[in-house]
């Protein structure tokens, strides 16, 4: 019997140990999709995945993690062509090339750092500007173990059970019996 309480009582530290442990888990890279015309330029940006995420697009510029995407989609008037031009030259322009409406182009970030982004066909339209910050590297902590406490025998009484005496009473079956 102690030795079960023993086991018991070390699972029991075990699992409690495992559920206190912090776990940090590192977040998943968004996918942003930035819609572009020849009009507006960079004028929508919508996050695709993980649709939870928070994120601020205010005066052109977006805030991202390292490791994160960005799509930019031509939805230009009459179809014209876009080019999305890397202002540090992230990419060439034949990979930011896009001839018709819909047509998109993507670049994961994975250096932390402000880049410019523009539209080669109207330098005009205020570039876009993207804040990739660094993700750091979760750590993992583990409590320090725990000391088990040893157990005792402790003296246990028994007890006998005498079985208990009937006393003729009243019965339910003597009314059942007399209604029939």
């Amino acid at each position: 019997m102690t030795r079960s309480r023993s086991a018991l009582a070390l699972l029991s530290i075990l699992l409690l140990s495992i559920i206190i442990t912090t776990h940090a888990a590192a977040a998943a890279p968004s996918v942003y999709k930035v819609i572009v015309d020849d009009y507006y330029g960079f004028k929508i940006v919508r996050i695709i995945e993980p649709s939870n995420t928070q994120f601020t697009y205010e005066n052109l510029t977006l805030k991202i993690n390292s490791g994160d995407s960005v799509i930019w989609e031509n939805q230009a008037y009459d179809n014209n062509e876009l080019t999305i031009v890397s202002e540090q030259n992230l990419w060439d322009s034949k990979q930011g090339y896009l001839k018709y409406n819909y047509r998109s182009f993507n670049y994961t970030f994975t250096q932390p750092g402000t880049y410019q982004v523009s539209i080669g066909e109207d330098p005009r339209i205020r570039h876009q500007t993207i804040i990739v910050a660094s993700v750091e590297t979760p750590t993992v902590t583990t409590p320090a173990p725990t000391p088990t406490a040893t157990e005792t025998a402790i003296a246990t009484a028994s007890v006998t059970q005498t079985p208990q005496t009937t006393s003729p009473g009243f019965n339910l079956w003597y009314i059942l019996a007399i209604l029939v």
